[in-house]
């Protein structure tokens, strides 16, 4: 008797023929490959002919000549500043904060608690389109003074956040006006939480914000150790950033910022620190020790002269290292390709040692780093069945990658995500395709944003280039 034959299964993806790297492990590459998607989940990766005849797709995407990886998950972003692209790099860091972000900082607080909230409504829809532009799947977005209505962005956007409400309770810079009265930023964490929940499951996640140990007293870090444990949310916080905070928390307390910060019970697996400069062998083992996650910004930490982060070293202490952008006004750009490809080379040239941090170990603080880094290694990072399907497709074909000797190095050390980024899936979502955003109208986005940025730190008083004096739509 005849077997019926068994009919293809219907999907809603199916991308095909790509050179597919699924982040799993260092020598898994499939030269030619696909990956199945279906329900916001990855349903098979595997040789391109055995998947060929199993599924039925809706949308089939050819992937030839392109890379397939998981999404970029940026662990350290400020979108604000992402309407300070190109500012000052003629001053120190001091000078730089008291310039250039001490007075959009003011601006925020102040607008959001006279019921305005354009200015982060512009900044975060700029993020949003630039992130995605970019291959990142995944950003965690420091902002201070949100409305939970500006999560209606990342939704509209098609980004997958992790929105983290900044606060501090110390003037350290003399700008009252960057400090939002406690009682009302609690009330905001408490909407914000409210409103991460009432998201599409795993798409937005609350964080709790400390800006720095320099500008949060004892008691604030405390409190909110107790109420991020209390509602189970996270943590993220600035730690040992730069020279000035390891001086000043040694004076203040005999100790470094990562033991300060131990012996005061901030530190846990769910506390991710952004930098992690200044720090010895001790604290390196203090974060080993109670799983506290780094966020590692080498484009930033260059530029404002901070200092060169001990990447290798936490790597090889069994440290969980992530990797991430900063913001615009710090970097200028969200390109995570540039990011790996700077950390590789800045801990090489620090450790005099061509072989720190390899090429795939580099790209692996891009995605798989980084979903360790927030808890979410279970659904993202990896090309894995099961897994949410946040994907990329990265064209190969332009001269600068071209000839390919090594697909993972060649990545490394040529690719520009906003340049080579073509296809972007977001929890089974296509959200980016033959490098145009389809979530979102770039050029209206981009044009309201500065408008508006004239406008108000024309009445400001802040500095507005004169570009847009003579070159107006």
């Amino acid at each position: 008797m005849e077997q019926t034959p068994t009919l293809p299964q219907e999907i809603d993806i199916l991308i095909e023929h790509g050179v597919v790297i699924p982040m799993d492990e260092p020598e898994h590459i499939l030269y030619d490959g696909s990956v199945a998607v279906h329900a916001g989940r990855i349903l098979a990766v595997g040789p391109a002919e055995e998947l060929a005849g199993r599924f039925a797709p809706q949308k089939r995407i050819d992937a030839r000549k392109r890379a397939v990886l998981p999404g970029f998950v940026d662990t350290h972003h400020h979108c604000l500043q992402n309407l300070l692209k190109g500012s000052r790099d003629d001053c120190t860091l001091a000078d730089w904060i008291d310039s250039v972000s001490a007075p959009r900082i003011v601006m925020a607080v102040g607008d959001y608690l006279r019921g305005n909230y354009e200015l982060q409504y512009h900044a975060t829809r700029v993020g949003c389109a630039e992130a995605l532009r970019s291959g990142i799947t995944t950003l965690l977005n420091m902002e201070w003074a949100t409305d939970p209505s500006l999560l209606d962005i990342y939704e509209e956007a098609g980004i997958r956040a992790i929105h983290t409400l900044t606060m501090t309770d110390y003037d350290q810079w003399n700008r009252p006006g960057m400090i939002m009265p406690l009682d009302k930023a609690y009330a905001l964490a408490e909407a914000l939480i409210a409103r991460a929940q009432a998201a599409k499951e795993g798409m937005i996640y609350f964080r709790y914000g400390l800006a720095c140990p320099n500008s949060c007293t004892t008691e604030l870090m405390q409190e909110v150790r107790r109420r991020a444990t209390e509602q189970g949310v996270a943590i993220h916080i600035h730690i040992a950033e730069t020279e000035f905070e390891w001086n000043n928390i040694h004076n203040r307390y005999g100790k470094t910022p990562v033991q300060y910060l131990r012996d005061i019970g901030l530190l846990g697996p769910d506390v991710l620190g952004a930098h992690c400069i200044w720090l010895n062998e001790e604290d390196i083992r203090i974060l080993r020790d109670t799983g506290t996650s780094v966020a590692h910004c080498p484009e930033c930490n260059m530029k404002i002269a901070d200092g060169a982060a001990p990447i290798a070293e936490m790597l090889a202490a069994g440290v969980t290292v992530s990797l991430a952008t900063d913001s615009c006004a710090v970097n200028d750009n969200m390109d995570m390709f540039e990011a790996a490809r700077v950390a590789a080379f800045l801990q090489k040239l620090r450790m005099k040692e061509a072989c720190v941090l390899p090429a795939y170990q580099a790209l692996e603080l891009a995605n798989v780093g980084g979903a360790r880094a927030l808890g979410l290694e279970q659904e993202i990072g990896t090309l894995t069945p099961g897994k949410r399907a946040d994907i990329i497709l990265v064209d190969l074909t332009a001269p600068h990658l071209r000839p390919i000797n090594n697909i993972v190095n060649n990545l490394v050390y040529c690719a520009s995500a906003p340049h080579d980024v073509v296809t972007v899936i977001v929890d089974g979502r296509l959200v980016v395709e033959d490098g145009g955003l389809l979530t979102m109208d770039v050029e209206e986005v981009y044009s309201a944003a500065e408008r508006y940025i004239v406008r108000r730190f024309s009445e400001a008083g802040l500095y507005v280039s004169p570009y847009y004096r003579f070159q107006r739509d």
